[in-house]
Formats: C-alpha cells, sequence, structure tokens
C-alpha cells in the first residue's frame, strides 16, 4: 500500500505531473521541502507546464486525466454512437454552403443590384471572415471544449442560413451578405471543433490503461477471462488506430453533403416555383445538426468524467486547487518547524486564503493564450511551407468547369456536368485513404504522389487535347489524396489535447487566406492573359509551379520526420501508440517536437502576413470593383 505523501512533498510538487513519470505500484516521493528562491521560480513556469498532466491516483475519476489520453475507458460502445453523431455535424453547413454556386446566375436576375462582384462577395464572405476566426475560435475550443463551442457554432450556422433565407425571400442583397457573413461565424469553428473531437475519440489508450493491471497480475494473478477479453476485434477501435479511417470518411461525408446540396438547389425552386426555398431547406437541415449536436453534448455528459475531453477551464481550476494547496501545505509545514524549535507562532507565515478563480482573470487569460506557445516547431514547419498549397486546388475547382467549357468547347450544362463527375470518386477513394495510414503509415510520401498527380492533371487539361474526362477522373483522384495526410497528420505533429483546437485553427486560418490570395491571383493572372482557348495557360502554369515545389516538398518532410519529428509521419496507428506509451518527457521535446518561440513568432508573422495580403486583394479585386 502506498505511504501518504508529506506535508513537504505536497508543496514540492510541480504543478504538472507527467503520465510517464507516473508509476502505479509507487506513489511515495523523496522530494525535499524547495526554498522560497524555487517556490517563487515554479509559478513562472507553472502556466507553460500545466498542459500535460495526470492526476496523481490514476484510478481517480474525479481528477483530470491526461490531455494525450483520449477517452479513458471508452469502448466501441461508448465510441461509435459519439462518432456517429459527431460526423454529421456539418450536414446543415456543408449542404447551405454547396447550395449557393448554382444559383448564381438567379441571384443576379432575382436580387436588384447583384453582379459578378457582389455575388463574388457573397460567395467569399464566409472565408474572409474565416481568414482570422478560426485562430481565436481554436484557442476558445481548447479552453472551454469542443462540445460547447460546437454547440454556438451550430446556433449561428442556423441564424445566419435563417437570415439568408429572408433575404432571399425579400431579394435583398444585404440580408443575403449579412446572414453569409454571421453563417460564416460558425461553418469553419464547428468543423475545428469536430476535428478535436475525433481527435478525443480515436485515441486510444488501452496500452497505457493495461500497464498497471499487468503490474497488479505479478502480485496477484488475474482468471484467464481478464486476457482473452483484450483478443476480440473490436479492441483495436476501443485503444487505437481508425484515425485516419475516420478523417477520410468525415471528408467523404462532406463532400456527400456538397453534392446534395448542388444536386437540390436547383430542383426545389422549381418545384416549389421560389428560387429562395433551397436557402429555407439548408435552414431546416441546419435546425437538425444543431438538435443532433444538442444530444451529442448530453450523451458525453452522461458519460464518466475520465471519458470526456479534458479542457483548459478544468487545467484553469486545477492550477488554482494545487496553487492553493501548496500555500495551505507550506503553511502547516512552517507551524510544525516552529512548534519544534519552539519559536513564537508568529514567525510561521500565515494561511493564505485560496483566490477565488475569476472568469477572464490574468491567470485566465495566460491559460487562454498558452495552448499557441505549446505547439511544436514541427507543426509551424509544416504548416508554413503548405500556406498556398490547398489554395492552388481550390483555384483549379474554381475554374473547372470554365476551363473545360473553353478549353473543350462544351456547352455549360456538358463542363458542368464534367466537373461535377470530380466529386464522386472522393466519397470512396478518401476513406480507403485514411485505412491506408492508420495501417502502413508513410503518410508523406502521399504529398510528393499527390503533388506530381496534380501536375498531371493541369498539364492534360490545359496543354494538350486530351478528352476532358482524362485530367477530370485523375484529378478527383488527387482530390482524394489532397487534404488527408495533412489533416490525419496534425494530432500526430500536437499531440497534446490541450492545444489540438489551436493547431487545427491556425491551419485553417492559413488555408482560407491561401485560398483567397489564390482565387483572386489565379482570376487576376487570366484577365491579364489574351482571350481565347490559351487565356488559362499563364494562371496553369503558376499552378504547375507550386505543384511542383510541393513534390519536394513531401519528400523533405519524409527525409526529416525521423530525426527531427520523432519519426511520427512514418508509423502505422498501433507502432503511434506504443511510442507515444514508451516516449518519455525528454523524447517528446527533441529537435522540433518541442515549442521553439522563433518558429511559433514565425509563423504568426507569416499568418499576419497572408491574412492581409488576402483582404488587400478581396477590397482591390471584388469590393473595388
Amino acid at each position: 500500500m502506498s505511504q501518504p505523501a508529506q506535508p513537504g512533498e505536497v508543496a514540492a510538487a510541480p504543478d504538472t505531473v507527467r503520465a510517464a513519470d507516473i508509476e502505479p505500484t509507487r506513489s511515495t516521493s523523496s522530494l525535499s521541502p524547495p526554498s522560497e528562491k524555487d517556490a517563487q521560480s515554479s509559478e513562472h513556469v507553472a502556466a507553460a507546464t500545466i498542459l500535460p498532466h495526470l492526476p496523481a491516483n490514476v484510478h481517480d475519476q474525479d481528477g483530470i486525466l491526461d490531455a494525450q489520453a483520449g477517452a479513458v475507458g471508452a469502448t466501441w460502445k461508448h465510441r461509435v454512437p459519439a462518432l456517429l453523431m459527431i460526423i454529421f455535424f456539418t450536414l446543415g453547413n456543408n449542404f447551405a454552403q454547396s447550395s449557393l454556386s448554382p444559383l448564381k446566375s438567379t441571384l443576379k436576375k432575382k436580387v436588384p443590384g447583384v453582379n459578378n462582384a457582389r455575388y463574388g462577395a457573397i460567395a467569399s464572405a464566409e472565408q474572409l471572415v474565416n481568414g482570422v476566426l478560426p485562430l481565436f475560435s481554436g484557442i476558445m475550443i481548447d479552453y472551454y471544449g469542443p462540445s460547447i463551442t460546437s454547440l454556438l457554432s451550430s446556433t449561428a450556422i442556423l441564424v445566419g442560413s435563417i437570415v439568408r433565407a429572408v433575404g432571399g425571400h425579400r431579394s435583398s442583397f444585404a440580408t443575403i451578405l449579412a446572414g453569409q457573413i454571421i453563417f460564416g461565424f460558425g461553418s469553419t469553428t464547428i468543423e475545428t471543433s469536430q476535428s478535436k473531437l475525433y481527435t478525443h475519440w480515436c485515441r486510444g489508450n488501452q496500452l497505457i490503461d493495461n500497464e498497471p493491471e499487468a503490474e497488479d497480475a505479478q502480485a496477484e494473478p488475474k482468471p484467464e477471462t481478464a486476457s482473452k477479453k483484450s483478443s476480440k476485434w473490436y479492441t483495436s477501435f476501443s485503444s487505437a488506430g481508425w484515425l485516419g479511417f475516420v478523417y477520410g470518411l468525415d471528408i467523404a461525408m462532406g463532400r456527400v453533403f456538397n453534392v446534395m446540396g448542388k444536386m437540390s438547389s436547383i430542383p426545389v425552386g422549381e418545384a416549389t416555383g421560389k428560387w429562395y426555398w433551397s436557402f429555407w431547406l439548408s435552414a431546416i437541415l441546419c435546425a437538425v445538426t444543431l438538435v443532433l449536436n444538442a444530444v451529442y453534448v448530453m450523451y458525453e455528459r452522461s458519460l464518466p468524467r475520465q471519458m470526456r475531453v479534458v479542457t483548459g477551464r478544468q487545467l484553469a481550476a486545477q492550477e488554482a486547487s494545487r496553487s492553493a494547496s501548496n500555500s495551505l501545505a507550506a503553511s502547516n509545514n512552517n507551524s510544525a518547524s516552529s512548534l519544534t524549535k519552539d519559536t513564537p507562532s508568529k514567525e510561521s507565515k500565515p494561511y493564505v486564503k485560496p483566490r477565488t478563480l475569476r472568469p477572464f482573470s490574468h491567470r485566465h487569460w495566460k491559460l487562454l493564450t498558452l495552448s499557441l506557445g505549446t505547439i511544436p516547431a514541427s507543426f509551424w514547419l509544416i504548416t508554413m511551407t503548405q500556406v498556398l498549397q490547398s489554395g492552388a486546388v481550390n483555384a483549379y475547382n474554381a475554374n473547372l468547369a470554365e476551363v473545360v467549357e473553353l478549353t473543350r468547347g462544351k456547352s455549360k450544362l456538358m463542363a458542368g456536368y464534367a466537373s461535377s463527375v470530380g466529386q464522386v470518386p472522393p466519397i470512396v477513394l478518401t476513406p480507403l485513404l485514411g485505412l491506408m495510414f492508420d495501417l502502413f503509415g508513410r503518410r508523406m510520401y502521399y504529398v510528393s504522389g499527390c503533388a506530381a498527380l496534380w501536375v498531371l492533371v493541369f498539364v492534360l487539361l490545359v496543354f494538350s487535347d486530351v478528352n476532358a474526362y482524362v485530367p477530370v477522373v485523375l484529378g478527383s483522384v488527387a482530390l482524394s489524396f489532397n487534404a488527408l495526410p495533412f489533416i490525419a497528420s496534425i494530432p500526430l505533429l500536437v499531440p497534446n489535447q490541450a492545444s489540438i483546437g489551436t493547431a487545427f485553427g491556425i491551419w485553417k486560418c492559413f488555408n482560407s487566406a491561401g485560398s483567397v490570395t489564390m482565387d483572386v491571383s489565379f482570376g487576376a493572372i487570366q484577365d491579364l492573359t489574351p482571350r481565347g482557348r490559351n487565356q488559362f495557360n499563364n494562371a496553369f502554369a503558376f499552378l504547375i509551379a507550386l505543384k511542383s515545389i510541393d513534390v519536394i516538398y513531401g519528400l523533405v518532410y519524409h527525409a526529416i520526420d525521423k530525426k527531427y519529428f520523432g519519426g511520427v509521419l512514418k508509423l502505422n496507428e498501433k507502432q503511434l501508440q506504443r511510442k507515444m506509451h514508451n516516449d518519455d518527457e525528454e523524447a517528446r521535446k527533441e529537435a522540433l517536437r518541442k515549442p521553439i518561440a522563433k518558429w511559433t513568432a514565425a509563423g504568426c508573422l507569416l499568418l499576419v502576413a497572408f491574412v492581409t495580403t488576402s483582404y488587400v486583394l478581396y477590397i482591390t479585386y471584388s469590393i473595388g470593383t
């Protein structure tokens, strides 16, 4: 049986306890009480080291569990219902987004004052809002938890879709634009919340949970039924793996929702005789999503505490509680020392009353923004080098129908049909690719291969006369491989649940700024090129140059992975779980696996520069025209 810790030992304990440092069979400590200077210095490092934490008693369900462990003790019976609900969080969001583009010509006819530039303002309003918002929403997600922020995001999406539908009913450009802006405040935040919840539910801790049982078994043998229980097929889902598959399935379902929105916009308007009824259908689906989100929140609240997501707010409360406990222990220790030495009791330090945890106090602000400073340098390296790559693909998708129409002489209907064909294969291929990551790893190989395939697609589409379906189908395969290697790698580069929301928010900020920059740049280059069949040559030459660089990036990522990233990008899910369990704190801080202030500052400065550039380009080429 473990011996109780002495008061001095409590005072000496730092504000964090690493999971790797805790051994279930040994809870005593030989640390001596710290000096006053050490106690003061520990206050400065407390905020920086509070995130990776574990209570002294790992079986204490009332304590806050390891931020890197995921849903502690959850089985497939807990995970599957949660994941099924989470995957539909973006049903209304994606449907509402995709239902707008087929109505471009209708909006210009039915809504007074809407021209190409004003339609561009409507279509880009959401992206423009999300050039900055995901960073702050990611921090809020880490602090308050993804469940509550997803509920608030769903509410904003519903309100925005209703306002947009009212604007369509009244044929008001300003009201439709206002609805799109309100909608934008929730659209990306719900996706970030969704990503963090996936990471939570798909990151098992069976290896860690089984270790105490194994050690206890040495002292007291367990029945054979306990060992046979872990051999069942569903334990692989309960403990580890499937993260890549779930992310792939999420992307595939998002494409399904997008296809539903695009295919239903015109038929709904024709069936009802009112073109804006597709907006109302979007609002109805957003309301359904909000109800589903509320059901998930109630479901999560019904689970044991160790299965829920650890939030920064809980960490703040824990830090305040520890500070109060340390003050009380130090006071009692000094009192006992003074009595032993027969010194007057007035020399002992008075008891310090614990401070009430005030909302948005200075300590709260430090903890609220701390997740930004705890993101490893490896994440910043990949994010900064990929800033324009997703925008290049978005520019291709946005102009594909027009490219097919002008370079192949197709009608608008046939060009639109050809461009929509490319949305079908990723629905099947993306989950399979995610499963490949889970089983075999080697994620960065796909980055180079995908970039090379994009180069081939661009060359065949613009600089050759092959049938349009050849580059379109190849582009759909490349689209399946485009985003998933990075989305599935972010939880590996940023394994701490207490900062993963901020990481996804930063990634989305860079992508939004890069998309706006590339969309406007592509159009500007096209306008500077003489009209005719070759008017896309210069713009696509720019895209080819970007993707050629990405081929090199993928090879570089793979080459430096083992030395600077800990080799996490090469490993499959089982190997990752073993590595996460075996790595000590020093291994987790090797090379670029730890936060580096210079990398964080460079990433923030680059983000500010690209967001500013995207706003200037948007105003100059869209609103200004």
